[in-house]
């Protein structure tokens, strides 16, 4: 019983005519349907600037959702069931998504599609887990052998035809009976001499490294192993006896001592006992993938204590992540760079079948005891004492600065007096020079009313002379007659005197 998904995706040729990509939508609803050889019916659609979209429902409950970026030409096809057997599942096989795929991709005439195995969801244990980068991978397990969560993780063991037995541990592959080349990988099986050396493993529950250092020919002295959880040393002896050898089964040997406790805690306790040991393995959690995890500074201290009870010239050797997690391990190896003794380091890879991806190891060499001391204090102790000595003085800066700020503050009210005194001179002033001005307009206005008057004045007097002009015209108008009159008196007498 399991929720099913498929997913589908087309690429056609990016529109913004709604006609065609409407129609292209409506075009895969209707190979869906003929692949179920049942009519689907449009449930709803939404839209918007850049997609459009419609829900369906079908046969068994089964409901499908296609989207249409129109813009960009690019279709996809979600469809979700619920499946109770193989036997009733609508589509039983890939083929049959393949086939859905072909059919839809010749109807819209796509330029390319693509598709992908139903996707087994709602089940009592997921088949999906992570890479180091977090891509996904889908295991078959045959079985699940062992399931419990202890005072600190979840611990599960599957059996599997891949892999055979595969240790689980919070939804990471921790080891499986095909994973060998891991351990000597980490150990540098072939490479690094054992011979006559104390070691210590910090965390290895499975047993697969113990196990293998001591089967060494030249092997060690004497090996520590200490494991946080209980648990998983119980669970890996009953079920990872391929890998661990039954070393698991003796808590203590002429060779080795299986330890439960906290590492880092064990790690002081060696240290204020002065106890060295040539080599330490670093076999617990992989490395956070991004910057900002608790778990840096987890790991840091993890190194630095070990580096602690190495000599000069011991080896601390570990497994790290997966070669695909860049920026891990580029915090991994400034993490190196800022330890308390002075480090060089290699690196090594292996692919490691379980893990399904290449995983890569480091191994640490210690170059020099804790930075050089002075007046009993270390070298880093004195750069932080620089550092605080520095940020003293950017107290003492910060207090002088706020000094000055509350001297300007006090200081503030008296130029705000002085502002708003020069600011009243300057209405004053500019209240002055409005008055002059008014005054001056005044005087214009003055002006133009004389110049008025004296205008109105010259045309009364031009109006009065053309009065006395007319009266002097009519007055001459009247004697002129009896002059005329009289002459012609004369004129008539003289004309009689001569006849």
């Amino acid at each position: 019983m399991s929720v099913e998904t498929l997913l589908l995706d087309f690429r056609v040729v990016g529109c913004d005519d709604s006609v065609i990509y409407i129609r292209d939508v409506a075009t895969v609803a209707t190979c869906v349907a003929e692949c179920l050889r049942q009519d689907c019916l449009e449930q709803g659609s939404i839209s918007s600037a850049f997609s459009y979209a419609s829900i369906y429902s079908g046969p068994k409950d089964c409901m499908f959702t296609i989207k249409h970026y129109f813009r960009e030409g690019l279709i996809t096809l979600s469809i979700e069931y619920f499946k109770i057997n193989s036997d009733d599942s609508l589509f039983p096989s890939y083929g049959h998504v393949r086939a859905l795929e072909r059919l839809i991709k010749k109807n819209l005439d796509a330029e390319g599609s693509s598709s992908m195995p139903n996707l087994r969801r709602c089940l009592p244990v997921s088949p999906y887990l992570t890479t180091s980068d977090h891509r996904t991978l889908e295991y078959k397990y045959d079985r699940l052998l062992f399931s419990e969560r202890s005072p600190h993780q979840k611990i599960e063991v599957f059996g599997t035809s891949d892999f055979g037995n595969m240790l689980v541990l919070d939804g990471e592959v921790n080891l499986s009976e095909s994973d060998s080349i891991y351990t000597h990988t980490l150990m540098g099986k072939g490479t690094q001499d054992y011979k006559d050396k104390e070691v210590v493993i910090l965390g290895g529950g499975d047993g697969a490294l113990l196990w293998e250092l001591l089967q060494e020919a030249a092997g060690p002295k004497f090996v520590t192993m200490v494991e946080l959880d209980s648990t998983v040393v119980r669970v890996c002896q009953q079920h990872l006896a391929k890998v661990n050898g039954g070393i698991l089964d003796k808590m203590e040997g002429d060779k080795h001592k299986i330890i439960i406790g906290d590492a880092l805690e064990w790690m002081l306790q060696a240290k204020k006992e002065e106890k060295k040991y040539d080599i330490v393995f670093d076999d617990l959690t992989d490395v956070p993938l991004y910057s900002g995890s608790n778990m840096w500074q987890f790991i840091f201290q993890l190194i630095n204590q070990a580096m602690a009870i190495l000599p000069i010239g011991g080896k601390y050797l570990t497994h790290c992540t997966g070669i695909n997690a860049k920026q891990s391990l580029k915090i991994f190896e400034e993490v190196l760079s800022t330890l308390d003794y002075d480090v060089e380091f290699t690196t090594s890879k292996a692919f490691v079948p379980s893990f399904m991806e290449t995983w890569v190891f480091y191994q640490v060499t210690k170059k020099s005891e804790e930075k050089p001391t002075v007046n009993g204090d270390s070298q880093k102790e004195e750069e932080k004492k620089g550092e605080e000595g520095k940020e003293d003085e950017k107290k003492e800066e910060g207090k002088k600065e706020e000094e000055k700020k509350e001297e300007n503050k006090k200081e503030e009210p008296k130029t705000e007096e002085k502002v708003e005194e020069k600011k009243e001179e300057k209405k004053e002033e500019k209240k002055e020079e409005k008055k002059e001005e008014k005054k001056e307009e005044k005087k214009e206005d003055k002006k133009e009313e004389k110049k008025e008057e004296k205008k109105e004045e010259k045309k009364e007097e031009k109006k009065e002379e053309k009065k006395e002009e007319k009266v002097e015209k009519k007055v001459v108008g009247q004697k002129s007659p009896e002059k005329k009159g009289t002459k012609g008196a004369k004129e008539a007498v003289e004309k009689g005197k001569k006849k």
